[in-house]
């Protein structure tokens, strides 16, 4: 059930991602699944670039996990915040943060080869990055638990902002969904999406939409219909904001809302469709 060397790797990329940081880490996961896809498309052989490389040292319930309880273990004694995992963790000089990365990114590979040994239809590694994520929150958390300002704020947000929320779904997800089922290329725009929060070090609003892009493609994939993959790739949207907004910002750790739309919809999908 498990790859030995996949397990060191683990190890190895939980202790990568809290010098890497995690957003950083992610953009790098984005840029290797690109490189990936056109060398298959070249006909060159991918083998070990994706088992090791892109499912293996930079798979994000590894070194993403890693980085994310690095973070919140480092808020506990350094001048960082829990959820702050686009930060580099180099400033600490920490064997114990280290160590602490290294032993999420291997609990992150062991909780996604069960998950996928249980043979339950889902996206894997999105239950690996919440349940981690959870374990985080649970041990080390010293702030708040939940946001109830963001609360008062979603029950009286105006309407052009909601208005806002759904036409940034639907557009996103729409383009995902043409490409997808035009390509066959199902999961590319998850790709694409991590790769482009390195524009997110020019402008710390810049959102992020890999669950839009994951969740239609998985959506054009088994039903390969437009309508259904830009409905699912909405609901994603709109589902990441609200839990976002309400258990992850300003929360103490990161538990990552992209992760449980990727979750909850992958499930919907693969089980009804």
């Amino acid at each position: 059930m498990f790859d030995g060397l996949l397990l060191i790797i683990s190890f190895l990329a939980g202790m990568a991602g809290t010098w890497i940081g995690g957003t950083q880490a992610f953009i790098c996961t984005g840029l290797i699944g690109i490189l990936s896809t056109v060398l298959a498309a070249a006909g060159v052989s991918t083998g070990f670039l994706d088992t090791y490389v892109l499912n293996g040292f930079f798979l994000p319930c590894i070194i993403f996990n890693g980085a994310c309880v690095a973070t919140a273990y480092a808020a506990k004694h350094y001048d960082i915040r829990g959820f702050e995992t686009g930060r580099t963790l180099a400033f600490t000089m920490d064997t114990g943060v280290l160590l602490v990365g290294g032993c999420a990114g291997l609990l992150g590979y062991v909780i996604y080869a069960l998950v996928v040994y249980s043979g339950i239809s889902i996206d894997q590694g999105a239950v690996s990055v919440i349940t981690v994520g959870v374990l985080g929150r649970l041990l080390l958390n010293q702030e708040q638990n939940i946001n109830k300002a963001n609360i008062h704020h979603l029950m009286n947000s105006s309407i052009n902002f909601w208005t806002y929320q759904i036409l940034f779904g639907i557009g996103t997800a729409l383009a995902m969904s043409i490409f997808a089922k035009e390509t066959g290329l199902y999961t590319i725009g998850f790709s694409i999406s991590a790769m482009s929060l390195v524009f997110c070090y020019f402008d710390p609003t810049f959102p992020a939409t890999h669950h839009i892009t994951l969740v239609a493609g998985y959506a054009i994939m088994q039903t390969g219909n437009i309508l259904v993959g830009t409905v699912f790739g909405l609901l994603a949207h709109l589902t990441c904001q609200i839990f976002g907004y309400i258990f992850n910002t300003e929360c103490g750790t990161h538990i990552d809302p992209p992760a449980v739309a990727i979750a909850l919809y992958s499930f919907i999908i693969f089980m009804f469709f």
